[in-house]
């Protein structure tokens, strides 16, 4: 498996930075030169040019000539798995699993700037040299990078440098190879997340207990972000300014770190819970498209699409992967209308006919409780429980029967697997609030 440690590039010079930025202009230039060979072939031909053809029609660019070999390379190769990407979309929207629009990908903007990637560096004496070209190193000189004493120089397999907001700062990425740190597991155990808003990701076990990640600090961040950002926005507009400034960076820059950092211990939460309980599978309940479309009044809406429930679930699936549990993501369509205490059937919605928007399937499905407040659902019997356990266990129970569904040959392993249908009324009421900081 793979790590990766991300630093923001503190040390340099003021030479430095103008020969990095220069570079990372020169990167883009290329990926432009590269993605308009690889669309004038495909509009002529119909068909991929890869990366093969592509570089010997691209090599005797000048931005290819200036940068480095190994980064114009990987440039190049970005642009052949940016392609690639469109034809899977187009193969997605085909067999109906993706609905949206497809396009051909973009150049990107004449004054921007682009990633370098550097598949190898030789560090000496605790720092590494950016790699460039004989030419460019006579008119900008050389480009020192420190490299952290953490790390192993033997196991990086890659760095990528990143222009931040217009090139005003760099972020370097160390992708270093790493061991799978195998924890001990009970077989058939598992934890269903169930994710939200204020309830950021709400949790259930199949050993009885229950958590909720509290997310109104989050909510509390982006809140204050896009208050900030629209006053500093009318400024703007009042004085005629179109570009980024630099309070915007600075108001963008903060919120992006204290957004990552809030997931990251989410994450770090969740899965240490699985190691100390000696969890075994990690269910996260998700939609397809979950953001597209949604129409639930212009603040919720603003609070939801601004949080990146996506990047949340990588963190857990990398998470789970170094240390061997197993990940598994489970749509979750029914699972806040369906009674988990009363094991209520759960189906797909929308599943065979797309045309019908939810009249159908509300008339058809009948569930044995209700929510009775934004917070409460009323089991069968009449029993209060919190509405999103009650969501995150029936995203476990519906991710066990499918697993049960698979083949003989699965359901035998799985056939323990359901154990959120023992669950108890007070593991559902009661949950532990878990506070952030």
């Amino acid at each position: 498996m793979y790590l990766t440690q991300k630093n923001q590039i503190r040390d340099l010079s003021k030479t430095e930075f103008l020969a990095l930025r220069e570079l990372c202009r020169l990167s883009k230039n290329l990926y432009n030169v590269g993605l308009y060979t690889v669309r004038q072939y495909y509009f002529q031909e119909h068909k991929h040019l890869r990366y093969e053809s592509a570089y010997h029609l691209c090599k005797d660019n000048e931005n290819y000539q200036i940068l480095s070999t190994d980064i114009a390379q990987q440039t190049l190769k970005v642009v052949d798995r940016t392609f690639r990407g469109f034809y899977g979309l187009i193969k997605a929207v085909r067999s109906g699993t993706f609905q949206q629009k497809v396009r051909l990908p973009h150049y990107l903007p004449k004054e921007g700037y682009f990633v370098l990637i550097i598949p190898r560096i030789k560090v000496k004496d605790g720092s590494f040299k950016v790699p460039m070209s004989p030419a460019f190193k006579k008119e900008f000189g050389e480009i020192v990078i420190n490299f952290p004493e953490r790390l192993d120089p033997t196991k990086i397999k890659e760095v990528r440098i990143h222009p931040k907001y217009d090139a005003r700062f760099f972020e370097v990425e160390y992708i270093s190879e790493g061991e799978i740190e195998s924890v001990e597991t009970v077989k058939d155990s598992a934890l269903a997340v169930d994710f939200g808003l204020s309830n950021l990701a709400t949790c259930v076990d199949t050993n009885g207990a229950s958590f909720i990640v509290d997310g109104r600090k989050l909510k509390s961040i982006n809140q204050w972000f896009n208050k900030e950002n629209a006053r500093l926005q009318s400024i703007k507009d009042f004085q005629g300014i179109t570009q980024l400034t630099e309070r915007q960076s600075r108001l963008y820059i903060n919120r992006t770190y204290q957004v990552r950092d809030y997931l990251n211990k989410t994450a770090r939460l969740i899965v240490n819970h699985c190691i100390n309980t000696k969890i075994e599978r990690l269910i996260v309940g998700f939609n397809i498209g979950m953001k597209d479309g949604l129409n639930i009044g212009s603040r919720n809406n603003q609070n939801f699409v601004q949080i990146p429930f996506y990047s949340l679930r990588n963190k857990l699936k990398s998470l789970c992967e170094r240390y061997g549990l197993i990940y598994q993501e489970q749509e979750e369509s029914y699972t806040s209308k369906a009674s988990a205490l009363d094991g209520d059937d759960m189906p797909v919605y929308n599943a065979d006919q797309p045309a019908s928007r939810g009249t159908r399937h509300a008339a058809t499905y009948q569930f044995s409780g209700q929510r009775v407040q934004r917070g409460l659902y009323r089991s069968k019997e009449g029993h209060l429980i919190n509405s999103d356990t009650n969501g995150a266990a029936n995203i476990g129970r519906k991710a066990a029967r499918v697993l049960e569904e698979t083949s003989s040959k699965e359901r035998d392993k799985t056939s323990k697997q359901n154990g959120f249908t023992g669950l108890s009324r007070g593991c559902l009421a009661q949950p532990l609030r878990i506070k952030v900081y």
